[in-house]
């Protein structure tokens, strides 16, 4: 196993990876303060579309989701054929390999969303589950 990233580590790539976002508008945004609380999470914006890249599991793993008008979308779900459960490497990809591969997935095939069509992600997305959710004002929460 592989020693987890540091944040520089993990903030680099993620810029590094996605940097690509800016042809379709996104720039780096900050984070919900309902959501801050994870310095391993780099948000991007283009209006009220996001794409949320997280370090997760102890440096472990990496997803990227897409966000807009309180739903969401895990990236992969965009692509139209994904790999058998079968095909196994000999060694998972560390962390930063796996922003690495989910930002060619977005890129590759997410040009709908990023872009501002959103039938497919709206096919797909599911409600933010609570905890996401900011805060509903007068309410302890």
């Amino acid at each position: 196993m592989s020693t987890p990233p540091s944040l520089s580590d993990f903030t680099t790539a993620a810029r590094e990876a996605f940097s690509f976002l800016g042809r379709f508008g996104f720039q780096e945004v900050a984070a919900p303060a309902h959501r801050a609380g994870d310095p391993f999470q780099i948000w991007f914006g283009a209006g009220d579309r996001f794409v949320v890249v997280a370090g997760e599991g102890y440096g472990t793993m990496a997803s990227v989701t897409l966000e807009h008008d309180g739903r969401e979308l895990s990236e992969i779900y965009l692509v139209p054929e994904r790999p058998l459960a079968g095909t196994r490497r000999k060694q998972p990809p560390g962390q930063l390999e796996q922003l690495r591969e989910a930002a060619w997935r977005l890129e590759r095939y997410g040009a709908d969303f990023l872009g501002g069509d959103l039938l497919r992600f709206s096919e797909k997305a599911k409600p933010l589950p609570p905890y996401k959710k900011p805060p509903i004002e007068g309410r302890a929460g």
